[in-house]
């Protein structure tokens, strides 16, 4: 068995991981990234899944040293927010946050994401990689925390959970869950209007869910529709003449008639979020500190959220010589995160649930809220800001990665 030493091993090896090495390329710690993918089991291409970048996510990435914007991004310039079979509805405009980048956020493949991320990755000088398969064995000891595998042994200071919460640490580390399924499975696509429409988002919603159309390059949209399990099964099997005529009937107003589809596939749909411990050495980041509903696109901005406070941290326990798995810090990184966590999970949760009840008073109760919401220029900037993520809870602030020193409090 080979034996390895680091500072600080970061468990996973998909956007959120990569994020944070690049987070910590100027820190001293020797960081050891470990992908914990099943090695015999062959790796999803996931061609047809996209990334929602919020313009405050964008901003990020830029000082992370990711060159933007991403190939073959389409910016979101307006969002669209209807509900089926009643009228009212509310658009948000880049214009109400007066951004120079002249955009709400924009949208990537998820392909080209993880691309992008490459390149100042691998100059990243003290970082090693590992394919080591899913963890198999946790031990604690005061000063560090040990890390099997059937043919490794990582001892490490701070172990960082980046796996989308599917390598089995909640086990091994008898993490505090909460979480419930929604009993809906996201149906995702690529579409071709009749019409190009640049720079516009829908969010539709539906008995069933939403169903939201994000611009892509090519004057596409990547959709995704939620559905209870079986409609999502029986039109998944459709031929694409058949699912268009469906997708056609339920797609938002002012939308163009949709033409052409590409590949289609289907997930689960549930909400998770997972704590461990301060004593335990270990943080969660991303997906596998909460995994959320998709209808408004957070996960991977709440996750970069995540991981820019943990490495400003980390950056000042360097700086002091301080041990990068100590209590105060784990503590401190849980307090700085826990509103912009909170806020964002009730937002799309309550979203969700509010906008699928079928109950006749509370759609036309809908219908007078966006219909209010529309006349409101403050109520929308307020919105179209916190979606951006440009503006964040007190006591969540991310720190300028401008600066030559950082202080998060």
């Amino acid at each position: 068995m080979r034996s390895l030493t680091a500072d600080i091993t970061i468990l996973g090896n998909g956007p959120v991981a990569h994020s944070l090495v690049l987070a910590l390329k100027q820190t001293s710690f020797n960081i050891l990234m470990v992908d914990t993918f099943p090695l015999q089991q062959p790796r999803p291409v996931h061609s047809e899944r996209t990334v929602a970048l919020a313009l405050g996510s964008r901003r990020l990435l830029s000082h992370l040293g990711v060159q933007m914007p991403l190939h073959d991004a389409a910016a979101i310039e307006t969002v669209q927010i209807t509900q089926q079979g009643l009228s009212g509805r509310v658009r948000l405009e880049q214009q109400l946050l007066e951004a120079p980048e002249q955009r709400l956020g924009e949208v990537a493949g998820l392909h080209t994401l993880q691309s992008a991320l490459a390149l100042p990755l691998a100059q990243c000088s003290t970082l090693q990689q590992e394919a080591a398969g899913p963890l198999e064995g946790m031990q604690w000891f005061p000063d560090r925390l040990q890390l099997d595998w059937p043919d490794l042994r990582v001892d490490t200071a701070l172990a960082v959970v980046a796996d989308g919460g599917h390598g089995g640490l909640a086990r091994l580390a008898a993490l505090q869950r909460m979480g419930w399924d929604h009993n809906r499975h996201a149906l995702v696509a690529t579409v071709t209007p009749r019409e190009a429409l640049p720079g516009i988002a829908f969010e539709h919603f539906q008995e069933s869910g939403p169903l939201a159309f994000l611009p892509i390059g090519q004057q596409q949209f990547s959709i995704v529709w939620s559905l209870r399990p079986s409609a999502a099964s029986q039109i998944l099997d459709l031929g694409d003449f058949a699912f268009l005529e469906a997708l056609n009937r339920q797609r938002p107003p002012h939308l163009p008639p949709l033409t052409s589809t590409g590949p289609r596939s289907v997930y689960p749909l549930f909400f998770q979020q997972l704590w461990a411990q301060p004593s335990q050495r270990l943080a969660l980041v991303g997906n596998a500190a909460q995994t959320l509903h998709p209808l408004a696109g957070q996960g991977y901005n709440l996750g970069l959220r995540d991981v820019v406070t943990l490495a400003a941290l980390l950056r000042e326990a360097a700086d002091a010589g301080h041990d990068p798995g100590a209590r105060r810090l784990l503590e401190d990184y849980s307090r700085i995160r826990r509103r912009d966590r909170l806020e964002t999970i009730a937002f799309t949760e309550a979203m969700n649930r509010l906008f699928s009840s079928p109950r006749l008073p509370w759609r036309f109760a809908r219908a007078a809220a966006l219909a209010l919401l529309e006349q409101s220029t403050l109520g929308k900037r307020e919105l179209a800001a916190r979606l951006a993520g440009i503006r964040l809870p007190v006591g969540s602030s991310i720190p300028d990665l401008m600066r030559e020193s950082v202080h998060v409090h």
